[in-house]
Formats: C-alpha cells, structure tokens, sequence
C-alpha cells in the first residue's frame, strides 16, 4: 500500500526527505510534487525503477516519456559536454522552473555514459534525444542534494493538482511512497523545447510563451549604480542606441540580439533621470526623457548575463546578496577604474562622465558574442 506523507504539515521535511531518499536509493518510485503536476521519480541508476518509470511514460496519450532531472543549470556540461553557452545560458535563466529541453547525446564523455544500456535506451525519446528537466519544488532541491545518481521522472497520470485527492484513482503499484503538498502552483504542462545544435523549436507549447524565452534567450546587459538616476541610466541608453545600430535592420518587428537594462542598489524607484543626466546624454544621440528608476531585484541578475557596475562598492554589494552571480559581475572600467557620481555636479562633470560611459559601453559591446545565439524556427 503506498504511504502518503503530507508535505505542509510534516514536523520536520527534512525527515520527509530523508524518507524519500531512502526508498529511491532502494529502487523504489516515489511521487512527488512538481511544477504542473505530481511526478512518478526513480533512481536512473536502478533499471528496474527505469523501466517501469518508462511503462508509465508509455500510457500517456500527450508522449511525455520519461525525464533526466538536474539539480542545476550547471550540471548541463556533465550529461552534455559540447552544449552551446546559448543554451547553457538559457537554461540558466529558465530553471529552475516549467520548461523541458530535447537534447542530443552526442559526446563520449558525456556523464550519461555512465547509465547502464538499458537505462540509456529508456531514456531516448522517439526523436532519439534525451529530455532533461529541473522543477522548482523545493522536494526536487533537496532530494538531489542527498541522492548520488541522477533522478529519473515521468507524470503521475491519475495524480495531478491535488495527490491525495486522487489516490483513490491511482494505480497504487505505482508508486510505494507519496509526498502530498496539495493542489500545484501552475495548471499546464511544462514546454517542451527542442534542440538541434542552436536551433531551437517549441515541441510541445506550455506555461512558458515563446516570446518569453525568445527573450530569456537574448543577450542581458545589466548596468547597475546607485540611485539609478544618473551613471547606469545614461549606460543604459548609450548601449541600447549602438545596439540599434549594430544590430538594427530594415524590419522593425526583428528582435534585437541584445538589451541593456539598469538599476540601483539603493534607488526608491520611480524617478527620473536627474537634469545633468538628460542633458548629457543628448550629446550621443540618446533620451533619458520617460526614464524610471529601479531598484535592483533577484530576477534582474538572475536574467542578466552580464552585470556592469560603476564601482567597487556595487559589485561588493550585488556580490554579498547574490554570491552565486559573482562569475558575471564586472566594473565597467575595463581598467577597473570607478566612474564618480556626478550627482548634483556641474554639467562639464556629467559630460565627463558621459564621456566615460560612451568608451566603456564601446569597448563591452565588443566584447559580446551573438554569433552563436539561439535561433528559433
């Protein structure tokens, strides 16, 4: 008989997970919350658990098949070693979260040459890709924190929104333990994006648009100062106007390769450019005029793929929050150089560091590689 565990009222989830853990390591499936719907999950280094993980797949009228679950964007090099940094980036902006990608297993290295045949055989979709997924619940998270070996999923057919609601329906063979956490967040599918190379197209559509990862996907240039009111603002649109003019064609409904956004790590929101700021940026052929300031989020460095600040302090500051962005965070300076705050200064002052702005936003959009962007069909 399967043992459903309630998730919210648990005294402890770490014994929940404990719980959990032990019946995969054994070979056992467990269901368990995901991001759309409840999942079957299994060990990939058990066969059996494969298998029958594979023979549910199977019954699903949508073909959902079986998924390799990651623990992180960063294990993408691990199970596919010669991935394209567009793609790396994509999946790093995306996950955790509702979106499947097919991929080709196509380098002998690769970590999934580790899996036994039978498991690697059970994994290959029809399109003979391998699907991979990370889902946000925090189960998933904790679960791959204590399991050796990759876990394997596949959708809790008569379980979905709330498991302990349709338990009675299930197929209780299926699984020996249930993790119950009530109805699921989203009311969906995941999208299901497929990969040859660089090429992306939209599988199966989901809760995530194509527009959305149409954007996910371009270049993210984040210029961050302190107010957001003079210094990143003016990079901000100094950037976006050579990017226009690198980048820009004939058709206005393309999409840029790139946008640079800004914020402050102490702005109130909400306000304008200052008057130096507006004035100064009209000498390179930019506007500040409908200008608001931001205060800088998680969601703004987790998106961004390149953090530019004006000085040390802000990149300690974004450092200290969000440790994990440190690898993309730079000053603008490619010297190291800090651009002072020409806040409340003269215009000559404001010019001056407008000046600065104009060579140093040179110099990075140089540096930017769009030539192996995702292309989608």
């Amino acid at each position: 008989m399967t043992r459903v565990i309630d998730w919210k009222n648990a005294d402890d989830p770490r014994d929940v997970v404990h719980i959990a853990v032990q019946a995969v390591a054994e070979g056992h499936i467990v269901a368990v919350p995901g991001d759309c719907s409840y999942l079957l999950v299994g060990s990939g280094l058990h066969e059996n658990a494969v298998s029958r993980l594979a023979q549910i797949a199977q019954s699903d009228k949508n073909q959902h098949g079986i998924t390799l679950m990651l623990r992180s964007a960063a294990e993408l090099l691990d199970y596919f070693p010669s991935i394209s940094p567009s793609i790396r980036r994509l999946a790093a902006k995306a996950w955790p979260g509702p979106i499947t990608f097919d991929l080709k297993d196509s380098h002998e290295s690769s970590l999934l040459r580790c899996l036994d045949a039978s498991v690697m055989q059970a994994l290959r979709q029809q399109n003979t890709k391998i699907r991979i997924s990370q889902p946000s619940h925090s189960v998933f998270e904790q679960m791959g924190r204590l399991l050796s070996g990759p876990l394997v999923a596949a959708p809790a057919l008569n379980a979905k929104g709330n498991l302990a609601r349709n338990l009675s329906q299930a197929a209780s063979d299926d699984y020996t333990i249930a993790i119950d956490d009530g109805d699921t967040d989203a009311v969906g599918l995941p999208t299901l994006v497929e990969f040859d190379d660089n090429e992306a197209s939209i599988a199966r559509e989901g809760l995530l648009p194509l527009e959305y990862l149409k954007s996910l996907s371009r270049w993210t240039i984040l210029f961050v100062c302190t107010g957001n009111t003079c210094r990143s603002p003016m990079a901000q649109a100094m950037m976006n106007r050579k990017i226009a003019e690198k980048f820009g064609s004939k058709d206005t409904s393309s999409e840029l390769p790139i946008r640079a956004i800004s914020a402050g790590v102490a702005a109130y929101g909400g306000e304008p450019a200052s008057p130096g700021a507006t004035q100064a940026i009209k000498k390179h052929k930019a506007s500040l005029d409908s200008h608001q300031s931001s205060q800088l989020t998680r969601e703004m460095v987790d998106h961004a793929d390149i953090i530019l600040t004006m000085g040390g302090r802000h990149k300690h500051v974004i450092v200290s929050q969000w440790p994990s962005a440190e690898s993309k965070i730079h000053l603008i300076s490619p010297e190291g150089a800090e651009i002072t705050d020409p806040f409340g200064a003269p215009s000559d002052v404001y010019e001056r560091c407008a000046q600065q702005l104009d060579q140093h936003t040179d110099y990075w959009l140089n540096q930017l590689n769009v030539s192996d962007l995702i292309r989608w069909k």
